[in-house]
Parts: C-alpha cells; sequence; structure tokens
C-alpha cells in the first residue's frame, strides 16, 4: 500500500468514529486506527531507511569526486607547469613559433587589461556604485525584537523533514 493510500485510512477512520452509534462501533474504529497507524509508522520507517541508503550512497560518490577533483586538479597544475615552461624556453630563446608535426606552438599577446591600485583620480563616469544590501539577519532579529514588519518585507516560516 503506497503512503497517499494510508492517509485516506485515517480519514476512513475519522468517518468511522464520527459516525460511530454504539460502544461496539467506537471500538471497531479505534481497532481500525491502530491498524492504519501500524501500517503507516512501517511505511514511514521504510522510507526512512531509503533515504539514508541514498544518502549514504550520495556520501560515496561525493568521496569519489572528491578524489577524482584532486587527481584533476592534480594533472591541471602539471599541464600549467609545463606551460610555464615551454612559455620561458621560447621567451628566453627569442623564438616566437615553433612548428611540428602535430602542433605549432607559439606565443601571442593577450587582450590588453588593467590593474587599479587606487581609484582616487579615477573620473566617476567609470565607476559603478553597488546597489544597497539588506542585512537578512540583522533585520530578522529586529522584526523578533521589536514586532516591527517593514513595508516590502514579508516574515516566513517553513518547515522541514528531519531524520533522526
Amino acid at each position: 500500500m503506497r503512503l497517499y493510500d494510508l492517509i485516506g485510512l485515517f480519514k476512513g477512520f475519522e468517518h468511522l468514529y464520527n459516525n460511530a452509534e454504539s460502544e461496539e462501533e467506537l471500538l471497531e474504529a479505534e481497532r481500525y486506527l491502530i491498524d492504519a497507524e501500524i501500517e503507516l509508522t512501517e511505511k514511514v520507517e521504510n522510507i526512512a531507511k531509503f533515504i539514508k541508503n541514498l544518502e549514504a550512497e550520495r556520501e560515496s560518490f561525493k568521496k569519489e569526486s572528491d578524489r577524482l577533483a584532486a587527481k584533476a586538479k592534480s594533472l591541471d597544475k602539471k599541464v600549467n607547469s609545463l606551460k610555464r615552461y615551454l612559455e620561458n624556453t621560447l621567451e628566453v630563446s627569442g623564438i616566437d613559433k615553433v612548428k611540428g608535426q602535430l602542433f605549432t606552438v607559439s606565443l601571442q599577446n593577450n587582450a590588453m587589461s588593467l590593474d587599479v591600485s587606487s581609484t582616487e583620480h579615477i573620473p566617476m563616469e567609470f565607476k559603478r556604485i553597488p546597489e544597497p544590501v539588506v542585512n537578512k539577519r540583522e533585520l530578522l532579529k529586529h522584526i523578533k525584537d521589536t514586532g516591527e514588519v517593514f513595508e516590502g518585507v514579508e516574515v516566513k516560516q517553513t518547515k522541514s523533514l528531519r531524520i533522526r
């Protein structure tokens, strides 16, 4: 039986209980509820087990991903080191281009860029002023402390599932 179907059982209990006219019908409704609760508990427990198994599998994938990322980072360092070696070798020997059978290796100028150490003498037309940023943590504390909620602010509280 699916979890969704079990919720229907609780509605069935409510109907039986509300329409019970005798002690025997009340006891029947209670037995119905106990059976539904046991099924619900087992179903929820099994789903929680499945969730824990998926989380464990996800963690093993994460560890493997981290291991592969470390290996990729190591290869990146080797590639960059070899590129710097080639670049330095070509610069020192004054050669801008080497053409081989498979590859052509050359030194080329990159696009121009800027390093700005001081903005003091740069005209305002070249500066951007960032938009103000709301400190949500401090604003929430203020609202909790004072109850004052500003226009344009909505306080909300959500729920999340926890499996312990």
